[in-house]
């Protein structure tokens, strides 16, 4: 059976993130570097499933299924908790990470950079700051459709016993910290459908092939392999290339950058950097990121001196570097969801450049 961790939680006031309209369907994507699981793939008529799907928000997360029991933390043994190998930068907050995937249906991995999760699955994310939970986001996939998603940040109460929706314009210093609960807009600016675009069309950024390939994963591709909770089988192990300068660096700028610079429907139109690293591109020089920043000049960006994207040798030339280092204006980036600069993935990506010849 696949792991299903119990953890300890409390209350949080959540945050109403409305289904986005359709932008453009450019179909489904298959490798031939994976395969497809040739066992029945339908759902067994004698399978019934833990929850129901959910086609509204529930005004407070004890209501969501995340806890068997919420005044004890307890959580439900449906919920799987699982860690991204790299994580997106919230400014020191705490993560924690749950998914419930309807135990009578199968993960469509045929596209294994974005997987399609089946109606009634559910994603949660808790934050938490110096030991004190402060919110708790849902994800719920309410229909078949691309864009049949809502999205709901619940804040917890100082009790910590209990956790409401969060108004459409988010919760600015939430709970007294520096902390800001997203607004529904900047839901969907992150995991799509909004109208200026970003996200992916897997909707969920972190529970990916890529992601869930290394020690600490607590969920494992190998698992739902085993337990056959995916369509299709990759034929090669798949990881982000090179070695751990280079891992880290395009690692970071995968998870905090390429969520809206990429090459899918729902990627920003303002420019052709592609920051997103693909499952099949096994060589540093082949990846998206490398192709589109190194040695590739500004489209848009060409202030404080900057010379290109990515100046192999020079990151204080490098435009990724000082869009990374800003904060409080429009050049900062990431755009959302970050007060402080994250001093050591920006040295990461500093070492990166400098290795570059």
């Amino acid at each position: 059976m696949l792991k299903r961790l119990t953890l300890y939680l409390t209350i949080p006031i959540a945050i109403a993130c409305p289904e986005g309209e359709p932008l453009i369907d450019d179909g489904q994507n298959v490798f031939s570097n994976i395969t497809e699981n040739t066992e029945d793939n339908k759902p067994q008529l004698d399978c019934v499933n833990t929850f129901a799907t959910m086609k509204t928000l529930p005004d407070t997360l004890s209501e969501a299924g995340l806890y068997q029991d919420i005044l004890t933390k307890e959580v439900h043994q449906a919920q799987w908790a699982y860690t991204p190998e790299f994580q997106f930068w919230s400014d020191f907050a705490d993560k924690e990470r749950w998914i419930y995937v309807p135990e009578c249906e199968k993960i469509d991995t045929s596209d294994m950079d974005d997987w399609s999760f089946p109606v009634g699955t559910r994603f949660f994310k808790e934050f938490s700051i110096d030991g004190r939970r402060i919110e708790t986001r849902l994800i719920l996939r309410t229909g078949a459709g691309p864009y049949d998603f809502l999205y709901g940040t619940y804040q917890w109460n100082d009790e910590e016993n209990e956790a409401t929706l969060a108004p459409p314009e988010g919760v600015i210093q939430a709970k007294g910290t520096n902390h800001d609960i997203p607004s529904e807009s900047s839901c969907r600016r992150c995991h799509g459908s909004h109208p200026e675009h970003g996200g992916r069309p897997s909707r969920a950024l972190g529970f990916s092939a890529l992601q869930l390939n290394h020690d600490n994963a607590q969920i494992f591709l190998t698992d739902l392999v085993a337990e056959e909770r995916v369509t299709h089988t990759p034929l090669v192990p798949l990881s982000i290339p090179g070695n751990a300068v280079e891992r880290a660096a395009l690692g970071y700028l995968h998870v905090n950058c390429g969520v809206c610079h990429n090459g899918t429907r729902d990627g920003v139109p303002q420019t052709d950097m592609n920051l997103w690293i693909g499952h099949d591109e096994t060589t540093v020089e082949t990846t998206s990121a490398y192709l589109s920043t190194v040695g590739q000049a500004n489209k848009i960006f060409n202030d404080q001196h900057v010379t290109a994207r990515i100046e192999p040798g020079m990151p204080d030339k490098s435009s990724i570097i000082y869009r990374m280092n800003q904060r409080g204006n429009n050049a900062q980036m990431p755009p959302l969801a970050t007060h402080e600069v994250d001093e050591a993935g920006l040295e990461s990506v500093k070492a990166w450049i400098l290795s570059l010849p």
